[in-house]
């Protein structure tokens, strides 16, 4: 199986619930949960519409591999309510990334792993490094609990 790191937020509706109704369709699939992190609130980055998020980040175990995790995540923000196609500006009931997974670094169209934008989000990278803080980033080869001390803290412009 597969150890993989999915962050998550949810900025639009009952952010909780949404979140805890992600995690509930996600059990119910070929994933296995080991650990989901605190809470985070953060503002909205890069123009998204809407209000502050909840993130956070979940270490999961899964054979499926990448583009059908892919597929499966986004399904689950379909049936939560989130619509595809959607603009990266749009509020968001739940918003389901690949992080990590293993040490696999794939640079498709459709898929990128990491994600690009992992070090540029405090929000994305300190509850990672809580899901599994001796995890190693396949690029940077750094454990998330050093590379979350290097993140900058703060609002993304």
């Amino acid at each position: 199986m597969a150890k993989v790191i999915i962050g998550f937020g949810s900025n639009l509706g009952d952010r909780r619930k949404n979140i805890n109704k992600a995690f509930r369709f996600l059990s119910q699939q070929e994933t296995k949960i080991i650990k989901v992190s605190s809470l985070l609130e953060s503002e909205p980055a890069e123009g998204v519409s809407g209000g502050s998020f909840i993130n956070g980040a979940a270490l999961i175990e899964t054979e499926l591999e990448t583009e059908a995790l892919l597929r499966l995540l986004q399904n689950v923000e379909e049936r939560i309510g989130r619509p595809r196609p959607h603009s990266s500006k749009d509020a968001r009931l739940i918003d389901l990334d690949i992080i990590y997974y293993e040490d696999r670094v794939v640079n498709k169209k459709t898929l990128k792993i990491p994600h690009p934008r992992r070090l540029e989000r405090w929000f994305v990278m300190e509850p990672a490094a809580e899901a599994a803080p001796n995890f190693r980033d396949p690029v940077l080869k750094k454990s998330l609990i050093v590379i979350a001390s290097e993140v900058q803290r703060g609002n993304p412009t």
